[in-house]
């Protein structure tokens, strides 16, 4: 992830990076949410597809893995419960 710096104009105004602008699809008019944060501010461009908005939301976080993993043991144990997976013996 790379920084980019702007400054407040004395009318309160911020410009968004080219860069920023581009990557989030950000054109004249898009409308921005600002986002009180601990800690900071967090600003998101709204989307006419929330779908499109949320893409990449998690990107990173791990959570896909643990999720997966996590049904992994849920069908496992039901599995388990349900006496699949015991061997039987043959004579």
């Amino acid at each position: 992830m790379q920084a980019a710096q702007s400054r407040v104009t004395s009318k309160g105004q911020v410009v968004i990076p080219k860069r920023i602008r581009v990557k989030y699809g950000i054109h004249p008019s898009t409308s921005i949410r600002w986002i009180e944060k601990e800690g900071g501010i967090l600003m998101v461009p709204d989307s006419e597809d929330p779908i499109k908005a949320a893409r990449g939301m998690l990107s990173g976080s791990g959570i896909l893995k643990a999720y997966l993993q996590e049904k992994k043991r849920e069908k496992e144990r039901e599995n388990k419960r349900a006496g699949y997976g015991k061997k039987i013996r043959t004579r």
